[in-house]
Formats: C-alpha cells, sequence, structure tokens
C-alpha cells in the first residue's frame, strides 16, 4: 500500500510531464493505442466514481446555502466561455465551422474533477468546489447537448440523446452512486475506498488522454496554418477562463481560498469527457481542438496555482497558514 502511495503521489507532483508523455505515446502510435477507444467510455465512468467518493447529497446542499460563488463559476462555465468559444471561432475560421464546433464542445464540458486535487494542492475552497463539481457533472447530461444544439446545431446534426445517454454513463450515474454509497457510509468511503482508487483513476485518465492523443496524429503529423490557429485559440481560450474566474472573484471582494477555487474551476474542463464525446458523435475535425488541450491544460493549471500563490493575497494567505502551522506546532 506504501509503494502504491508513492507512486499515486509521485503522478499527483509530476502530471504534466506525465500527461506530455501520454500525448506523445498517442501521437507516434496511433494505429496500436486507437484500440484505447472502445474502453474510453468504461474507463471514464471509473474515473468519474473514485473522484467523487469525497462527498455526498450534504455537500450539493451547500449550493442552496451560498448559491453566488456557485451562480459566477456556472456563469462563466456554461454562458460566457461557450459564447467566447463561439465568438472567437466564427472570426478566426469562418472557412472551417467544424473548428469552431470543437471549440464549443471544450468549453461545453463541466469543470474537470482534477480541479478538486488543484483546489487541495493550492489550499483553496475545499467544500466549495466539491459542490460545484459534482453539480456541474450531474447537469452535464442536460446542458452539454443543449449549449451544443443552441451555439452550433446547425453547423453539424447532433444525436442529442445519443449524447445524454453516454453522459449518463460516463458521468451522472457513477456520481450519484459515489455519492450515494459516500452518504451511506457516513464518509467513511473517502477514508477506505478512495485512496485506493485514487491511482487506477489516475491510471484510467491517462489511457484516456492517450486514447484522445491518437485522433490527433492525422493532424499534427500534417500541420497546417489553420491548425496552428487553432492551436493558439485553443491555448488563449484556456488563460480566460482562468483569467475571468480569477477577476469576477476578486471583483466580488471574497477571501483568497475563494478566489483560488473560482478561478481553478472556471478555467479546467472535463476535457476527457468532450474528447469521448467529439469521438462517437462529431466529425474528425471536431475533436482537434478537444484533443489537443490536454497537451498544455495540466501545465498551465500548474502555473496558474503557482501565479496565484504569488500574488499579494496569495503571500497573505500563505504567511497566515504558516502562523497556524507554527502555533499548532508550538502547542
Amino acid at each position: 500500500m506504501k509503494t502504491i502511495s508513492r507512486l499515486d503521489g509521485f503522478l499527483s507532483g509530476h502530471m504534466a510531464p506525465v500527461v506530455l508523455f501520454c500525448v506523445a505515446m498517442g501521437i507516434c502510435f496511433p494505429g496500436v493505442l486507437s484500440h484505447l477507444n472502445a474502453i474510453t467510455t468504461g474507463l471514464f465512468a471509473f474515473m468519474t466514481f473514485s473522484n467523487s467518493l469525497g462527498g455526498g447529497f450534504r455537500e450539493l446542499a451547500d449550493v442552496a446555502r451560498h448559491p453566488l460563488p456557485v451562480a459566477v463559476i456556472f456563469g462563466l462555465l456554461h454562458v460566457v466561455m461557450p459564447l467566447a468559444a463561439l465568438g472567437l471561432g466564427t472570426l478566426c475560421f469562418p472557412d472551417a465551422p467544424l473548428f469552431t464546433t470543437g471549440l464549443v464542445l471544450e468549453y461545453s464540458v463541466p469543470t474537470a474533477v482534477a480541479a478538486l486535487m488543484w483546489v487541495g494542492i493550492s489550499r483553496g475552497n475545499g467544500t466549495l468546489c466539491l459542490s460545484v463539481v459534482m453539480l456541474d457533472t450531474l447537469l452535464s447530461p442536460v446542458v452539454i447537448p443543449a449549449t451544443m444544439k443552441l451555439l452550433v446545431g446547425s453547423v453539424v446534426e447532433l444525436d442529442a440523446w445519443g449524447m445524454i445517454r453516454d453522459l449518463l454513463v460516463m458521468v451522472a450515474i457513477p456520481a450519484l452512486a459515489a455519492m450515494a454509497l459516500y452518504q451511506g457510509t457516513k464518509g467513511a468511503v473517502a477514508v477506505k475506498l478512495k485512496p485506493r482508487l485514487s491511482l487506477p483513476a489516475k491510471g484510467a485518465m491517462l489511457l484516456i488522454i492517450t486514447s484522445n492523443a491518437t485522433g490527433c496524429a492525422p493532424f499534427l503529423r500534417n500541420l497546417t496554418p489553420t491548425l496552428v490557429r487553432v492551436m493558439i485559440v485553443v491555448f488563449c481560450l484556456c488563460l480566460l477562463g482562468f483569467f475571468l474566474g480569477y477577476w469576477a472573484a476578486r471583483l466580488l471582494g471574497w477571501d483568497f481560498p475563494t478566489v483560488e477555487t473560482v478561478a481553478i474551476t472556471s478555467g479546467m474542463r472535463n476535457i476527457s469527457a468532450g474528447a469521448v464525446l467529439a469521438q462517437a458523435y462529431f466529425p474528425g475535425d471536431v475533436l482537434f481542438p478537444v484533443a489537443f488541450s490536454p497537451v498544455f491544460l495540466q501545465a498551465t493549471t500548474a502555473f496558474i496555482v503557482k501565479a496565484l500563490r504569488a500574488t499579494k493575497p496569495g503571500r497573505a494567505d500563505q504567511a497566515a497558514w504558516e502562523a497556524r502551522q507554527a502555533e499548532a506546532h508550538a502547542r
């Protein structure tokens, strides 16, 4: 168990280079690794179940008690960013609407479950993050098809019911099962089972990323100025999500852990879910913007977390935390 814990800790601390390695493997060996596509739905369901074991329905009730931060995050996630993706995509790719569809899909998916890990590392508002991740995950079978139909429904034929079915299997049902298990065991499952599933869940995520990267291989091996432009737009939209989350929380005068959490949850996306949907329900060009994002998302998040801690409020929060730690050790 100690070896597993050490390996899990190593992956948590080196997720960015490991993700880049998996992406490189998928791009270099698409013929072999594309066979992973057949099991991505099952892998995603397992990953969602494992990462949702940290809370139950009581945590969701926090949304009702403190609705403003959640409303701000949801507004950024599902109104501002999809519209920004649509506008920027239409402006930059007027002759390639499927790339715009891919951008909108990328910013229609829920916030990343991995946000829980980054908020924990940065000592953010864990309760807020857990509530947002769970609620957004549960709503995704409705939110994603509705957003796609509303914003780009005229570009591609959407199998909305098929998407809803797959999202139920990949996301909603596993999350509800995990929450019910947490509630039924009064939180014991988070202590006993969740740590044991942490490493396999990370392995599932890495396999999904590798599988998704195989879909990028034909594009990256034949780069065109348009594809380079897509990569730049994807990166700019990623930074925009973090930026808007940070300043929205700062302008509302929230404490630094909440500012961190709003920035992280607004910037991160469950890209793996989007890529699985892109492969199953959309033409090939739609996959590229979605599957390209993991190339830099974790590394960008690590940089953002470090930059947030370096701000004046971040340094003040760090000093307060160190003072509490010193006081606790002195007792």
